[in-house]
């Protein structure tokens, strides 16, 4: 029964620890939300929109670019309302002083500050050819401010924007929003462990 117990405590542990790569953060998140946010209800009605892109991209220019959450979940004043993380494979992202977006993990993404909106503005620098085509990714959450991840409610947009020069398809980067290495390996390590506790209870 101790050695049982022993390992039904190691394994909440572990559960806690790898909470902090997933649990929802007003502070920004980085590369545990590259694949969205999967503590989250996923909702239709929920609609990402990221205005100012062009058509099609001019090389080394600029673009001011405004990142918007819409959804039927309720703001609240004066407390978190919504999230983000972006990625990009083709230029940078600028956001200058901004108080409201910051860079985790090679991503961009909201600050506490920022947290208390669900409209971001930056600046997108393009790269210095334009026979290229651009792919972003934005996971943006809506949260009713309740600190917890129930009752919101999150969407992805997926846009690519071709280079004035680019001749290829319009098709999104296979791999940009994907989980890294050791987020991967800390899955693996949890799901066994999970499994030997169900292994060990269930035994007679």
């Amino acid at each position: 029964m101790t050695r049982r117990r022993i390992m039904a405590t190691g394994v909440l542990l572990l559960a806690l620890a790898m909470s902090n790569l997933v649990v929802a953060s007003p502070h920004g998140l980085g590369s545990e939300a590259n694949e969205g946010c999967l503590c989250h209800t996923p909702e239709e009605g929920t609609i990402v929109d990221l205005a100012g892109l062009p058509e099609a991209f001019a090389s080394n220019s600029t673009y001011q670019l405004t990142l918007t959450v819409t959804s039927p979940i309720a703001v609240v004043e004066n407390g978190s309302q919504g999230g983000f993380r972006l990625l990009v494979d083709e230029g940078t992202i600028d956001v200058g002083n901004s108080t409201m977006v910051q860079v985790i993990d090679g991503g961009w993404t909201h600050t506490t500050n920022g947290s208390n909106h669900r409209s971001w503005v930056f600046e997108w620098r393009t790269p210095e050819v334009n026979d290229t085509a651009a792919t972003f990714v934005v996971h943006g959450n809506a949260v009713n401010g309740n600190n917890a991840p129930t009752g919101d409610a999150w969407k992805t947009l997926e846009v690519v924007v071709p280079g004035e020069a680019y001749q290829g398809p319009l098709t999104p980067n296979e791999g940009i929003d994907g989980v890294s290495a050791s987020d991967r390996v800390l899955l693996v390590i949890g799901l066994v462990l999970i499994g030997a506790l169900i292994w060990a209870v269930a035994r007679p």
